[in-house]
């Protein structure tokens, strides 16, 4: 009877370490499969990483890559520059749930509200999102049409609503400043023109004007569709047009957050994502440029990184100073793609 007892034991106890081995597993084991970026509730890009290497399913980008755990119980992920060999971190994290990865850190910077979701097909996650967008902008639009109604039964739109006539200084200032709008609509910087149209139209009565407004506001909001829609399902018909789009749509979301008018100090905040489309562009030259041609490239761009280094040693200390870098790389960029892709 003893000895039965002393079997159930030791069967319980090995049932138990079987179940904490298979819950646990190794951060190698538990890394692999194909993952989506999601940073304040929007979807970024999709990778997969297997027990080698890291491929951008977004940019049909790879590369191998360091896996390495953190005394703070956290791991970190570094990729292999093709180029020189040399690591890159890419990001660290932990792990919430076997489906989730906490994001503490990227390339180098630390990230808030940010996070790895596992998927099983890119595909299918992609269709369920744009399902789901299309559900919330029906019930926006629905919301939408609902206030329109009960601003009119309360009488906010008034049939016999007089008209308030202008002085000439304010016509004058009113056409010069509707210019100035449609101009910075024709440039793509959408938040200043918006901001700009808000302001011009709080003062305004005539029913004249207000549909002059209304004109503006909707070239305006159509702009930003047609812009929603190219990032969306962007077509090129090179890699220069592709590459230029890139550049774009960073230039763009600057001027979306700061609304055309940046100040100092926080465009260097955007110096990460120049560098890496400069690095990724850099990646494309290498690969298109027949050998002679890229290798007097090379030594034009080694010569370039090292003036920037100099000219950044020197104002470091100037509060500004990731501005100047930040741009300096921005016009690199834009460089590279105009005159050698």
């Amino acid at each position: 009877m003893a000895l039965r007892k002393k079997w159930g034991f030791l069967l319980i106890f090995l049932v138990a370490v079987f179940i904490l081995t298979a819950c646990g597993g190794s951060t190698e084991g538990k890394i692999l499969g194909i993952w989506k970026a999601v940073a304040d509730g929007e979807t970024g890009q999709y990778i997969e990483i297997s027990e080698e290497r890291l491929i951008n399913r977004s940019e049909s980008i790879t590369a191998e890559y360091i896996l390495t755990e953190t005394q703070s119980d956290t791991f970190m992920i570094e990729i292999i520059n093709p180029e020189d060999g040399v690591p890159i971190p890419f990001f660290e994290g932990y792990f919430e749930n076997k489906d989730t990865i906490k994001l503490v850190q990227m390339m180098g910077e630390p990230i808030e509200n940010a996070k790895f979701i596992r998927i099983d097909n890119i595909e299918e996650d992609k269709a369920r999102e744009e399902a789901e967008e299309e559900k919330r902008a029906a019930k926006e639009a629905e919301r939408d049409k609902e206030q329109e109604e009960q601003k009119k039964q309360e009488g906010v739109v008034k049939a016999d609503e007089k008209t308030k006539e202008i002085s000439d200084a304010e016509l004058e200032n009113f056409n010069t400043e509707s210019d100035y709008i449609m101009e910075l609509v024709e440039e793509g910087k959408l938040g200043e023109a918006k901001e700009r149209l808000n302001l011009l139209a709080a003062p305004i009565k005539s029913r004249e004007y207000s549909s002059s407004i209304r004109a503006m506001d909707d070239m305006i909001e159509k702009a930003k569709y047609e812009r929603e829609q190219e990032r969306k399902s962007p077509s090129y018909s090179n890699l220069k047009d592709k590459y230029a789009h890139k550049a774009r749509i960073i230039d763009e979301n600057i001027e979306q957050k700061h609304k055309g008018d940046v100040p100092v100090g926080a465009y260097g905040d955007y110096f990460d994502a120049w560098d890496g489309l400069l690095n990724e562009v850099w990646g494309v030259l290498s690969e298109t440029m027949d050998k002679d041609n890229f290798e007097l490239l090379k030594q034009k761009q080694i010569k370039w990184v090292q003036e920037k280094d100099a000219h950044h040693e020197k104002i470091r200390d100037q509060f500004d100073a990731k501005d100047v870098l930040t741009n300096t790389t921005r016009e690199r960029t834009y460089f590279l793609i105009e005159n050698f892709l």
